[in-house]
């Protein structure tokens, strides 16, 4: 697309290998004179084609929770044709890599890092709430919280016991949780 400086390696117009010379620059960035650096930089040059690549991600993620309101992106979301998706998977799987500074920006943002702790945080915050409301943990599996499916939450808890970590297991128990609603008296 016209109106950046991104050039594939191999990019060779008229023959010239424009893409082997836009790497030559990069390389040459620290020894060229201030005069050939500056008409680069007014001509949009990348300097640093990775980290542009991130900012653009980090400016589309911005976006999406302007709209959204959150940094819960699905993982096939694409926003204006940049797969935001993918590029929240790949924070995750670096996040141990990633500069200090970019997981600083993203941890600011409220960015969730591991979106199956967040995804159950989400639900146990749900079950408190009708907790607070009923007065008990009796939830009917079609039962809808604000538009959450708090009932196939529980149901989901109830399947995955066995498998669950104990963590989990005792904050629920410490709430009163209803393993077996058959066996309880409702």
């Amino acid at each position: 697309a016209e109106g950046h400086c991104r050039v594939p390696m191999n990019f060779k117009p008229d023959g010239f290998r424009l893409g082997q010379w836009v790497g030559t620059q990069r390389a040459a960035k620290d020894r060229m004179s201030p005069e050939r650096k500056r008409r680069l930089d007014d001509v949009g040059f990348i300097w640093d084609p990775y980290a542009a690549d991130w900012e653009e991600g980090f400016s589309k993620l911005l976006q999406f929770k302007e709209n959204e309101g959150h940094c819960r992106v699905p993982k096939q979301f694409k926003l204006n044709g940049f797969n935001l998706g993918q590029w929240v998977s790949v924070q995750r799987i670096a996040k141990a890599s990633l500069y200090s500074d970019r997981k600083q920006r993203l941890d600011d943002l409220g960015f969730i890092w591991d979106p199956f702790a967040a995804a159950w945080e989400e639900g146990f915050s749900k079950l408190l709430q009708f907790k607070r409301m009923e007065g008990d943990l009796k939830v009917a599996t079609s039962f809808k919280l604000d538009g959450y499916n708090l009932g196939r939450w529980v149901s989901k808890q109830r399947t995955t016991k066995e498998s669950m970590s104990p963590e989990r297991r005792q904050r629920l128990d410490d709430i009163g949780f209803v393993w077996d609603p058959l066996a309880e008296a409702w």
